[in-house]
């Protein structure tokens, strides 16, 4: 168990409680929280299960509390060290981001009064058998439930206020002049995302000569897999399909891409993706599989394109219409970054936040 305090005032406490700190978009959206928020009038708190990950290092140093409790040993030992947790954090709100935080934080919840915000819906149904009835069940005994896209609410069948993702616009740069015509995927290798269409539509893009160069930014247990799978491939392509790994500076990755795709599996399905609204943030303009929360971000042919990514023709007759035209695409990489601003900012977005904090501690 790791402890870091700080110091703490009558301000309202918030402890965001997270499986993990990994680099998925959830943990992206805490640390874009704990940063961002008040603190004049709140005092951010963080829990987690796990050690050592990604945005560890960045929550303990920004929090004005953080705790691991570890999960490894034994899955139960959170059940009973997180009520001394709140006996020193005494938080006024506790804010969970999945099944397993919702469902380790709710009896000491209920114990030391803490009202209960659930954003454990960062999908449009991801969760199945026995983990959706609970998280179902855990949403509905909330004080308030938050979906990062109004098709979660629906897809789970409850109340709850939209919150979407926001972004702090000041960490992306303008695009380059891009004398190249670059594109990337964003996204961890794993079972969540499809890495064979982006491969199979890559390889069909650099073959007819519509793209220099495709990156693929992430890591996951699949990715040894899809290094072998690129490395099959013909000389003149695999080299040309770039593998990065974790990279901690995708904002500037992101100002030499042109276009930013992001192919999801259909039984997982997607959120409201951070990768997507990266992409828009630095003007690259977003090529993504039509499913799940997509279409509540892309506006068609004015931000974006929402497409069947088994049609490859049809994908290459978008990239070779951006790639021919630089009228068209710069208008669009315009439309991208005012969409960004104007909807997801993190002033207007965190503002409701805050707000929703405000009420449930006024009651």
């Amino acid at each position: 168990m790791f402890i870091r305090h700080y110091n703490m005032s009558e301000r309202i406490r918030i402890l965001y409680v997270t499986d993990g700190l990994g680099n998925g978009g959830k943990e992206r959206q805490i640390i874009e929280t704990i940063k961002n928020i008040d603190r004049r009038k709140f005092s951010p708190g963080v829990l987690t299960f796990n050690y050592n990950q990604h945005y560890t290092k960045t929550a303990s140093e920004t929090a004005d509390y953080f705790e691991i409790i570890r999960k490894d040993n034994n899955v139960f030992t959170p059940f009973f060290s997180i009520f001394n947790t709140y006996e020193r954090f005494k938080p006024d709100i506790t804010h969970s981001f999945d099944i397993i935080s919702a469902l380790y934080s709710y009896l000491p919840s209920k114990l030391y009064g803490s009202k209960i915000v659930n954003g454990s819906i960062q999908d449009t149904g991801l969760d199945k058998g026995w983990q959706r009835k609970l998280k179902i069940l855990l949403l509905k005994i909330s004080d308030i439930a938050i979906s990062n896209s109004r098709k979660g609410l629906t897809e789970y069948g409850v109340n709850g206020e939209v919150i979407f993702n926001y972004m702090n616009i000041s960490r992306f740069f303008p695009p380059d002049k891009r004398d190249k015509f670059n594109v990337v995927m964003v996204a961890n290798f794993t079972k969540y995302k499809d890495y064979d269409s982006f491969i199979r539509v890559m390889r069909f893009l650099i073959l007819e000569n519509l793209i220099d160069e495709a990156y693929a930014v992430g890591s996951g247990y699949n990715f040894n897999h899809y290094k072998d799978v690129i490395n099959s491939l013909e000389p003149e392509v695999k080299n040309r399909i770039i593998l990065t790994g974790n990279i901690n500076n995708v904002e500037e990755l992101l100002t030499k891409m042109s276009a930013g795709f992001l192919f999801s599996t259909e039984e997982f399905s997607e959120g409201l993706s951070n990768s997507v609204q990266e992409y828009m943030a630095s003007g690259v303009i977003p090529i993504v599989s039509d499913i799940g929360a997509s279409n509540e971000l892309i506006d068609e042919g004015i931000n974006g394109f929402l497409v069947d990514k088994y049609d490859t023709e049809g994908i290459a007759d978008i990239v070779r219409r951006l790639k021919d035209d630089k009228q068209y695409r710069d208008k669009l990489s315009e439309n991208c970054m005012i969409s960004i601003r104007d909807k997801f900012s993190t002033e207007k977005t965190l503002g409701r936040v805050e707000s929703i904090y405000k009420e449930l501690t006024d009651e």
